[in-house]
């Protein structure tokens, strides 16, 4: 029988029953489409008339930065209304570069004295084509020359570089070696150059950036995350070149639509399209070789090498369970949700604390119980292996034990993959 949930037999349903459910479900998704995008059209089309107005004869960096700011602030707040009407980031990107598009067409056709009442829209957009990921850029792109082939679109300047990357890519790990900075000198337009800052962390079912943006040096960008991911983790820490680009493109943020945990901040969904838009970027500059160098334990490996320490301790102690090869096999396929093998080794109270949170709400509770036994052996197994100080690993074991883990949020079921974790 499966230990992973219960099993509950499909009750028998008549076919014409079946298919109008489906119909009133498919009914009721088209629906509930449409409102989004008008949502979404109306959101964008208030975010354009007033941007316009605001930047149109500021600076670069100040548009940019602005767009995201509103984009964030937008978004902050339709995430708590319900989700079959909240507008995604998805939604909210595919609708404000075709609002900024009809209201420089709206500026270029209308007879006023104005003749640059296009500017500020025009603004707005290009700074878009240097905020949204793909595949949204392309859309930009696309809205960029129907407008410079209008009849009054040659008034239109030519679109402006897009973000480039004008130095080294730098990063740095925790000692735990599961949370991450990532920082490159970033230069769009005629903007400064500044730099960016990805703060990642590799704890969860994924590497999730629970924080990003902009920094006047790397040396306050490394001063921010080494605050935010605490003195014990962060202590000696620094910046150096990045010396396995398999392992920065799979850290680095990609645009999964629909996909993403949810509970962004506001400062998180100012930063959600350009996080994106700018690893893209990076991971172009940092090319990954054909050949990757190792990646590091596998879950496979894991088991073996753990059932084997787990046998050669017990003796003279406890007798091991039956099902100790299985638990042990369950446990390995448990640790690694994300599948970067390069991180798999590393052990921190968080990583510890979200496991016993995925090992209880996937598992039979007998069985999560028999999983969650095991942890404190696989965490001293792990601390061994990797060589970890004592004060480090010292810290995971009562998470290991079942203490709850403060900054993950109060639900077992809706776990705060975002936060920004001091360890």
């Amino acid at each position: 029988m499966s230990q992973r949930g219960p099993e509950v037999a499909a009750p028998a349903r008549d076919d014409r029953e079946l298919a109008r459910a489906f119909q009133g479900l498919a009914a009721y998704r088209d629906q509930v489409h449409r409102q989004r995008a008008s949502r979404a059209d109306t959101m964008a089309a208030d975010l354009i008339a007033d941007l316009a107005r605001a930047v149109a004869d500021q600076p670069d960096v100040v548009v940019t930065d602005a767009v995201c700011e509103r984009l964030g602030a937008l978004l902050a707040k339709d995430a708590g209304l319900p989700p079959d009407v909240r507008v995604s980031p998805d939604h909210l990107a595919e609708a404000t570069p075709a609002a900024a598009e009809a209201s420089v067409v709206a500026a270029l056709t209308a007879t006023t004295e104005q003749a640059d009442a296009w500017r500020g829209s025009w603004r707005v957009l290009t700074a878009l084509t240097a905020v949204l990921p793909y595949p949204f850029p392309d859309a930009a792109d696309e809205t960029i020359t129907r407008l410079q082939a209008l009849p009054a679109g040659r008034v239109l300047p030519t679109l402006p570089p897009g973000p480039e990357v004008t130095g080294q890519v730098l990063w740095t790990s925790d000692r735990y070696r599961s949370r991450f900075a990532v920082t490159a000198p970033i230069k769009t337009a005629e903007e400064p150059v500044r730099r960016y800052l990805w703060d990642i962390d590799a704890c969860g079912h994924e590497a999730f950036t629970v924080h990003s943006g902009y920094y006047l040096s790397s040396a306050a960008a490394l001063t921010s995350w080494q605050t935010a991911v605490g003195q014990t983790a962060s202590a000696g820490t620094a910046l150096t070149p990045v010396d396995d680009p398999w392992l920065l493109a799979a850290l680095l943020p990609v645009e999964m639509g629909f996909m993403r945990p949810g509970g962004e901040n506001v400062e998180q969904f100012a930063e959600y399209h350009r996080s994106k838009r700018l690893a893209e970027v990076i991971k172009r500059v940092v090319p990954r070789p054909n050949t990757r160098s190792d990646a590091g334990l596998t879950a496979a490996t894991a088991a073996v090498e753990f059932a084997a320490w787990l046998r050669a301790r017990i003796p003279g102690q406890l007798e091991p369970p039956e099902n100790l090869d299985e638990l042990v096999r369950e446990l390995a396929d448990s640790w690694n949700l994300n599948s970067i093998d390069a991180v798999y080794a590393t052990c921190s109270p968080h990583r510890v604390a979200l496991c016993v949170l995925h090992l209880r709400n996937y598992y039979l509770d007998d069985y999560a119980d028999q999983l969650v036994a095991l942890l404190p052996d696989w965490t001293q197994w792990l601390a061994t292996r990797n060589a970890t100080p004592p004060e480090l690993a010292d810290r995971c074991l009562p998470y290991a034990h079942g203490r709850p883990h403060p900054q993950l949020g109060d639900e077992d079921t809706k776990v705060d993959y975002l936060a920004r974790i001091t360890e």
